[in-house]
Parts: C-alpha cells; structure tokens; sequence
C-alpha cells in the first residue's frame, strides 16, 4: 500500500468517526498493537478502561477488519498496520510543525554584531519592555482577582451544549493563565486529545453564535480567538 493509500484510509476512518472526541481511543489501541499483540486486559490495563468496554471496541473493529484476536491476543491486520503508520506520522507531521515554529521564531532573534554603544541601549530598550509587560500583567492579574471572566458570560455558557461549553472553559482558561484572548489550532488539538473533524465542528459552532473568530495565519496555521463582543463581556 502506497503512502497515498494510507493517507486516503486514515482520512476515511475520521469521517466515519467525525463529531466523536472517542476517536482517540481507537487511535490509542491501534498504536498499543502496532508495538506488540496484547491481550483484552493488558490493553484496558494500560489505558485506564474497563475490560468489557475494550472488548466491545475490539469486536467493533474487527468487524472492520483493523483487528484479529489468534490465541488470546490481539493483532493488527494489514489494514490495521497501514492505519497504525498513519496515526504515527500525522503526530510526527504536528510535532514537525510546532518545532518549525520555534526555529523560525529562533532565527528572527538572530541580530548583526553590535558595539558596546549598541548593547547597552537594547539593554535599556529590553527593561523598557520588560518593565511594560509586567505593568500590563499586574494589571491584568488584578482584573481576574476581581472577578472571575466565567461569572461574566454565565448566561452564554448556559446557552452551549457541554462540547462547546468545554472548548469555550478551555480558551477562558487560557485567557486567566496568560491574558491572551487566542490560541492556535494545533495548541487544542495537542493538549485537548481531539479529534480533528469534532474539534472544527465545535469551532464552527462557536463561530457561528459570534462568540470566537477563526482565521488562518499562513505562517502559524489556523488561529482562534474571541469575537469583540465577546471580549467586552469577559470584563463585565
């Protein structure tokens, strides 16, 4: 099977799961399998399921033909296998993608040789900053002492069912850590586990009721940030 192949049948499995986070549950118990064959309980060990919930899954995807049981053990089938790569290099492609951003950002800080002179006014210009960002920080800590953005927008979260309301909690979070009211695409994706063709169904969803915007960097990716009218209620 060529890469072609791989690619085209990992993007049919997302299809068939599109709108369910559970997906990664099936990408865990494939990549288990493709390190070695396991038995229903070691997988369900490892991953922290009950025995009969993996064995149901297992007997899903068997059906499917991603998976066979020989003497106890479950293995992968050829299908499985191809699946199994697939899985791997889409995560390898996103940690590629998160180191280029850093060497870029690295190669940007790359400054021509500079005198004495020149030193010490960056030094002075870098306090400058420094001493900025730490007034806007203090200030933006003081705010969220003060009240927490969720009291603001309580009525609109009682208004999203629990997949948006999740997401939303998620960029809050974000905004009280950091004060950034935007993140990217790929940050949810690593850090929420989530299925791709779910995470963008949600993100339209929000989009669509005027609570985040979503636009795409051509250096970063896709961005998502909170609407204008959003923004003003968080600081009610």
């Amino acid at each position: 099977m060529t890469d072609k192949d791989i690619e085209n049948l990992a993007e049919e499995l997302t299809k068939q799961l599109e709108g369910s986070p559970r997906s990664k549950l099936v990408e865990a118990i494939i990549i288990l399998l493709h390190a070695r064959p396991l038995r229903t309980s070691e997988i369900a060990s490892n991953l922290g399921y009950q025995t009969k919930y993996i064995s149901s899954y297992l007997s899903y995807w068997k059906k499917k033909g991603l998976v066979y049981q020989d003497g106890g053990r479950w293995y992968l089938t050829p299908q499985g296998e191809n699946l199994a790569k697939a899985i791997i290099d889409s995560y390898s492609n996103s940690r590629f993608k998160e180191m280029l951003v850093i060497a870029k950002q690295m190669l940007e800080q790359v400054k021509e040789p500079m005198n004495n002179k020149n030193e010490q006014k960056v030094e002075k210009e870098k306090k400058a900053v420094l001493s900025f960002i730490d007034s806007k920080t203090n200030n933006i800590v003081k705010k969220q002492q003060n009240k927490d953005p969720t009291v603001c927008i309580k009525e609109i979260l009682e208004k999203l069912d629990d997949d948006e309301k999740d997401i939303l909690l998620y960029l809050i979070n974000k905004y009280k850590q950091w004060g950034s009211t935007y993140v990217y695409i790929d940050q949810i994706q690593e850090e929420y586990k989530a299925d791709p063709g779910w995470l963008f169904k949600v993100l339209r969803q929000l989009q669509t009721k005027r609570i985040v915007y979503l636009y795409q960097d051509p250096k970063l990716g896709l961005r998502i940030g909170f609407s204008k009218s959003f923004k003003e209620k968080l600081n009610c």
